[in-house]
């Protein structure tokens, strides 16, 4: 069986898995980033993994934007999937759920730099002034919704995970009509 770059009607293809599993190993990266910043006090230890953290966001937000075009440019297979109508409703508005979550998180990641007062970085490469003076109200408020949709994260991939572990297990049984 010959695996397309483009989506067919019936499976994902390529490019799709490259970009998913490409961002899962994003998204990994950046939650053990964000883990450590708990445990480090301010100075330049923090500063560094705020850059690689930051940039990294940065870099997952072009992918997931490139993820969603892809995604708007190819047949969605679950379409083709012989699952109960609630089942297919509930994984397409779970997939929207995600990028949405995501996305937001990412330009509110954005946001966050931008009001922080601080000289921006881009993995130590690229280094642009501060482009707001700081606003600690906002900053704090951004901060903290920032905190809010990564725990909001959790349980939709929970859901997420535990699905395709149901539906790989018990198998998708393909409509070809």
């Amino acid at each position: 069986m010959r695996l397309n770059l483009k989506n067919s009607t019936t499976q994902y293809g390529l490019i799709a898995r490259i970009l998913h599993w490409t961002s899962v190993a994003m998204l990994l990266t950046i939650v053990v980033i964000a883990t450590q910043f708990e445990g480090s006090s301010p100075g330049p230890e923090k500063v560094e993994l705020t850059t690689v953290h930051a940039s990294t966001g940065i870099i997952f937000l072009m992918l997931m934007l490139a993820r969603v075009t892809w995604r708007t440019l190819n047949p969605n297979p679950i379409h083709s999937y012989s699952i109960k109508p609630w089942q297919k409703l509930l994984a397409i508005s779970l997939h929207r759920s995600i990028y949405i979550i995501i996305i937001a998180q990412c330009l509110l990641g954005i946001l966050m730099l931008l009001t922080s007062g601080q000289t921006l970085h881009f993995f130590n490469a690229i280094e642009l002034p501060p482009l707001l003076e700081k606003t600690h109200a906002t900053h704090q408020t951004i901060l903290g919704f920032h905190y809010l949709m990564s725990v909001m994260i959790y349980p939709l991939f929970a859901v997420h995970i535990t699905a395709a572990i149901y539906h790989q297990i018990f198998g998708l049984i393909e409509d070809h009509s």
